[in-house]
C-alpha cells in the first residue's frame, strides 16, 4: 500500500472495492446477454470458473509467478462467480419453475404472500405457486406471481398466508409500450416475477384458510405494530406515513405524500434506512446506560445486534434497511473485534454480502440510492464541513444536517435526475425540516406502540403525532409549489449519467487529493456533456411525431413539433394523475415542455405519411375513395369489416384504438387477416409513434 495513506488510491485503503466491482460485472453480463448468449451455459461457466481457479492457485503456490496472472485470474473468477449467484437466483432456471409448464389445461395451487392491494378495477394479490394440477395429480412447484380479481358487487375478504386454486389462465407481465414510460415488466424480473393473472371470484376456489399458527414470529410482531397505530392514529394519511417510516408497510401510504416527499428530496425519510438504525440502536445504549465503562461497550453491540436484525426483517427487509443492518453488523464486529474501522471498505464489504445473497439488488433503485447517498458522506461530509466552525450546540446540529444534506447529494442528485427526471431545488430546507419534525415523529411512533395498553397516553401520542405530521406536510405540499416546472422535466441519458460521475470524481480528485489530471479528466467529460446536451436540444428542435398512447378505455392523442405538443384526441375522462403516470415521461423524454393550441382535424401529416382518425362509422358508398397510409379506428366497434375500408382508404395499416375490448381485439385481427391487411392494436402492442421518416 503506499505511504502516507493520503496518498494511496482509494482501491488501495477499500480492498473490497476490487472484490465488487468484477461481481457487479459479472451480474450486469448476465442480465444483459443472458437471452442473447444461450451458447454460454452453466457447463461452460463452470468449466472456466473451475480453470480460473485452478491457474489462481498455481499462481499463488508459485513464489516467482507473475503477480499479474494472479489478479487477472482472480477477478475473472469474481466475474464468473457474479454470473453463477445471478444463474442460480434466476426462478427460470429451476425445472420446478412453474412457467416451464404453463396450460390452460392445468390449474395451479397458490398462497397468497402480501395483504391484497386496491387498484382502481381490481384487486392485487401477489401469490406464491405450490402446485400444478395436471391430470388431477398435483406437482410441486415454485414461482411467484401476481393476481388481479375485478371488483364487482362481493368484497374480497382474502387474507395474508390463504390458499387458493385457480385456472391456468396466465399472461407474461408486459408494459404498455408507451414512450419512455417505466420498465416495469423488467422490475418484476428482477424479483423472479414473469405472470400474472385476470379473473374474477368466481373462478377462484379458496382451498385453505391462512391460521395466525402459520405466520412466523416476525409476521406476527409486525401485524401486531400495524394494528396499534391503525387502533390509535385515526387520520389515514397520518397513519399511512408512521406505518412505511416504523414498519416498512406502505399498504397505507398516500400517494400524494410519497408523490411530495419525492419531488422535494426527502422521500428518504419513508424507507427504512440508516437512521432507523442509528436511532434504535440509541434506544438500546441509552436503555443500557448503566455500561457507562468503555471495556463493557462491547456488550451494548452483541446486545444490539440480533435486536437490529429482527426490527430490520419485521419492517420487510427491503434493501436500504438490509444495506444498514449488515454495515451497522461490521461495524460492530470491527469495535468488538478492537480493529480499526474503514468506513469506505466497510460499505463495499457490505454491497458484497448483499449481491451474493440478492444478486439483483444491484439493479434495485432502492439500494442504488442508499449505496451512493453512504458513498457520498463518507466522501465528502468531513471536507464540507470543515468550511464553517459553529460553536453552538444547535448551530452544530442544525449545520450537520445542512452539511448532510449537501454531501449525499453530489452523488445523488445525477441518479435521481436518471430516473425520476427532477431536481428539488429546496432540498436542504426540506431535509432541515425532515430532520427536526420526522425525528420526533419517529420516537412518537415508537411511544404508541410501546404504550399501547394504557389507551390515554397511547391517543395522547396519537393526536401529536397527527397534528406534527399535519404541520410538516404543509411545509412541504408548499416546497413541492415552489420548486420551479422545469426542474420536473430534466433529462440525463446512461451515457450522460457517466460523464456527470465523471466530472464529480475528476474535481473531487483535483479539490481533495490536488491532482490537475483529475480536473483536466473533469474537463474533458464537461466537454462531452455539453455537446450531448446541444445534440439533444437540436433533435428536439427538430422533431415532428404523432404520437397515439395505450391508455386503458382512454384515446389520448399527441402531435409533437418541435419543443411543443398539441392534443389531438381526448377524452373526458381522463385523469390528471393518468397524464402525470404516462405523458409526462413522453414529454421529458421527447423534451416537449409546452403545450400549443391547434384546430381540431381528422387528418394529418408527418412528412410523407397522412393518417386519418375515423371518430364514427361512414355510411356505405361503392363510389367513395381516400387513400391514407393509416387509418385510426378512434370508436368501439360490434362488427368489424377491413374489407371495406380497405377498398375506401386503402390504408398501409389500420391502428385499432385502446378503447376496444379483448374481444373486439381478437375479432379485428380476425377480419384483417383475412382481409390481408395489416393491424396494430395499442391495447396490445403498445403505444403507436409515428415519426417524420418512420415508425
Amino acid at each position: 500500500m503506499a505511504w502516507p495513506l493520503k496518498k494511496a488510491y482509494f482501491w488501495q485503503t477499500a480492498p473490497f472495492f476490487r472484490v465488487m466491482l468484477p461481481l457487479a460485472t459479472g451480474i450486469c453480463c448476465y442480465s444483459l446477454f443472458n437471452e442473447k448468449w444461450k451458447w454460454l451455459s452453466l457447463n461452460i461457466v463452470l468449466l472456466l470458473f473451475i480453470i480460473s481457479l485452478v491457474a489462481y492457485i498455481i499462481t499463488v503456490l508459485i513464489r516467482k509467478a507473475n503477480p499479474y496472472v494472479a489478479f487477472f485470474s482472480s477477478q475473472f473468477i469474481l466475474l464468473l462467480a457474479g454470473w453463477l449467484l445471478s444463474y442460480f437466483y434466476d426462478v427460470r432456471n429451476d425445472s420446478a419453475w412453474f412457467g416451464s409448464h404453463i396450460s390452460n389445461n392445468n390449474s395451479y395451487i397458490v398462497r397468497i404472500t402480501d395483504a391484497p392491494k386496491e387498484k382502481e378495477r381490481t384487486w392485487k394479490i401477489p401469490v406464491s405457486v405450490l402446485n400444478v394440477v395436471q391430470n388431477n395429480k398435483a406437482v410441486p412447484a415454485t414461482g411467484e406471481a401476481f393476481l388481479y380479481i375485478y371488483k364487482d358487487w362481493r368484497s374480497v375478504d382474502f387474507q395474508k398466508g390463504d390458499t387458493l386454486i385457480v385456472h391456468g389462465n396466465w399472461q407474461p407481465i408486459k408494459n404498455p409500450g408507451n414512450p419512455f414510460e417505466f420498465d416495469y415488466a423488467h422490475y418484476c424480473a428482477l424479483n423472479n416475477l414473469y405472470y400474472q393473472q385476470f379473473l374474477f371470484t368466481d373462478n377462484i376456489v379458496l382451498y385453505g384458510k391462512g391460521t395466525l399458527k402459520e405466520v412466523s414470529i416476525i409476521g406476527r410482531s409486525h401485524n401486531w405494530c400495524m394494528q396499534q397505530l391503525d387502533r390509535y392514529i385515526t387520520d389515514t394519511a397520518t397513519k399511512g406515513l408512521i406505518q412505511a417510516m416504523l414498519l416498512g408497510d406502505e399498504v397505507n401510504l398516500d400517494e400524494h405524500i410519497l408523490q411530495s416527499y419525492s419531488e422535494t428530496g426527502i422521500v428518504h425519510v419513508i424507507a427504512i434506512s440508516g437512521s432507523n438504525v442509528t436511532f434504535f440502536f440509541a434506544i438500546i445504549s441509552a436503555l443500557l446506560w448503566w455500561l457507562r465503562n468503555k471495556k463493557h461497550l462491547w456488550i451494548k453491540y452483541i446486545i444490539a445486534l440480533p435486536l437490529i436484525w429482527f426490527y430490520v426483517l419485521m419492517a420487510g427487509a427491503p434493501p436500504s434497511a438490509i444495506r444498514a443492518a449488515a454495515m451497522f453488523s461490521l461495524l460492530a464486529l470491527g469495535f468488538i473485534s478492537q480493529k480499526n474501522n474503514n468506513s469506505l471498505n466497510q460499505l463495499f464489504a457490505t454491497a458484497v454480502i448483499l449481491l451474493v445473497a440478492q444478486p439483483m439488488w444491484l439493479f434495485s433503485l432502492g439500494f442504488q440510492l442508499s449505496f451512493v447517498a453512504v458513498l457520498s458522506l463518507i466522501l465528502f461530509y468531513k471536507h464540507i464541513y470543515r468550511l464553517l466552525s459553529p460553536t453552538h450546540k444547535i448551530t452544530k446540529a442544525l449545520w450537520a444536517t445542512v452539511v448532510a444534506s449537501l454531501a449525499a447529494e453530489i452523488l445523488v442528485a445525477p441518479l435521481v435526475i436518471y430516473y425520476f427526471h427532477l431536481f428539488p431545488l429546496l432540498f436542504i430546507v426540506a431535509n432541515v425540516a425532515a430532520y427536526l419534525f420526522m425525528g420526533i415523529v419517529l420516537v412518537l411512533g415508537m411511544l404508541i406502540i410501546v404504550t399501547s395498553f394504557i389507551p390515554v397516553i397511547a391517543g395522547f401520542f396519537a393526536l401529536i403525532t397527527t397534528w406534527l405530521v399535519t404541520v410538516f406536510d404543509k411545509i412541504i405540499f408548499r416546497l413541492q409549489n415552489i420548486n420551479p416546472s422545469s426542474f420536473h422535466y430534466l433529462l440525463l441519458k446512461g451515457s450522460e449519467l457517466l460523464l456527470v460521475y465523471v466530472i464529480i470524481g475528476g474535481v473531487a480528485i483535483y479539490l481533495l487529493r490536488k491532482r490537475k489530471a483529475g480536473l483536466f479528466t473533469g474537463l474533458g467529460a464537461a466537454c462531452l456533456l455539453i455537446l450531448s446536451f446541444c445534440k439533444n436540444e437540436w433533435t428536439a428542435l427538430h422533431q415532428r411525431r404523432l404520437a397515439i398512447y395505450n391508455i386503458n378505455k382512454t384515446t389520448y392523442a399527441e402531435l409533437i413539433e418541435g419543443k411543443e405538443f398539441s392534443i389531438l384526441q381526448t377524452d373526458s375522462n381522463f385523469l390528471a394523475d393518468k397524464k402525470d403516470y404516462i405523458i409526462k415521461p413522453a414529454h421529458t423524454g421527447w423534451q416537449t415542455l409546452q403545450q400549443k393550441i391547434i384546430a381540431r382535424n381528422e387528418i394529418w401529416s408527418i412528412g410523407q405519411k397522412r393518417v386519418l382518425f375515423l371518430n364514427e362509422p361512414i355510411p356505405y358508398n361503392e363510389d367513395q375513395r381516400f387513400p391514407v397510409d393509416y387509418l385510426v379506428i378512434n370508436y368501439a366497434v360490434k362488427k368489424p369489416d377491413p374489407q371495406y375500408l380497405k377498398e375506401v382508404f386503402s390504408p398501409q395499416e389500420i391502428i385499432l384504438g385502446a378503447d376496444n375490448t379483448r374481444k373486439d381485439i381478437d375479432k379485428w385481427e380476425s377480419a384483417c387477416q383475412k382481409a390481408q391487411i395489416n393491424i396494430y392494436s395499442i391495447a396490445r402492442d403498445g403505444a403507436f409513434v409515428l415519426n417524420d421518416i418512420n415508425h
